[in-house]
């Protein structure tokens, strides 16, 4: 485009004319013009936010963020179940409640849904004339948790709800309802994992009690 400029010139000066003005296209002053792109459509850019009424209305739960945590560790009974202490296990999940939460996003405080089981063996000290004395004991829970800390390092999680309590049988033990009160505590390992101590209290009928306290590995997807 320069070589074709110089030519238009000099072919205007060697005839003794003044040369008209060239195009705007072919002006050596004027830079080339390119359209303007929506950086948003360009390879490698993030997608634009979402629109304000997305953001407004959003969604019950969110199984993006679920996370597991299973867990092992001791079962200490109070004295209404005359047993020792005993292994326990326990399997949680959570998941963020979005519409109920201060922040649409896992990073800071928010509401969630969780879910767990958790076993235990007891061996009563009765009569040894008292069949069924042993055998497991299967406790299964779901309410609500508030997550007071969260971030790249901690974990600090407090639950509450409804509680089922099954003994299969075990003698002069019931199944029945009752609530369960629990905490997490713990340390990121990476963006998808973390190590907690969960001490789970759970009361059952004619104030029964068993505390769980576990050991976990929080897997996150």
């Amino acid at each position: 485009m320069t070589c074709v400029a110089i030519a238009y010139w000099l072919a205007a000066f060697s005839l003794g004319q003044e040369a008209p003005p060239l195009p705007r296209e072919m002006a050596l002053d004027q830079p080339a013009i390119r359209p303007v792109q929506d950086p948003a459509q360009e390879e490698g850019y993030p997608p634009r936010e979402p629109p304000a009424a997305a953001r407004q209305n959003p969604s019950f739960i969110d199984l993006d963020w679920l996370e597991i945590d299973p867990g092992a560790g001791v079962a200490v009974f109070s004295s209404k179940y005359r047993t020792s202490p005993s292994l326990g296990l326990s399997l949680m999940a959570h998941a963020p409640l979005p519409w109920l939460s201060p922040e649409n996003h896992p990073t800071g405080e928010y509401f969630g849904l969780f879910a767990a089981a958790s076993f235990a063996s007891i061996d009563r000290d009765l009569s040894r004339s008292v069949d069924h004395r042993r055998g497991m004991s299967s406790f299964y829970s779901a309410g609500l948790d508030y997550s007071v800390l969260r971030d790249s390092t901690w974990i600090l999680v407090a639950r509450a709800g409804a509680l089922y309590a099954y003994y299969d049988g075990i003698a002069d033990l019931h199944s029945g309802v009752g609530f369960t009160l629990g905490l997490t505590a713990g340390i990121q390992l990476s963006g998808k994992m973390g190590l907690t101590y969960n001490p789970d209290f759970l009361f059952g009928q004619s104030g029964s009690l068993i505390v769980m306290n576990t050991l976990g590995l929080l897997i996150q997807f």
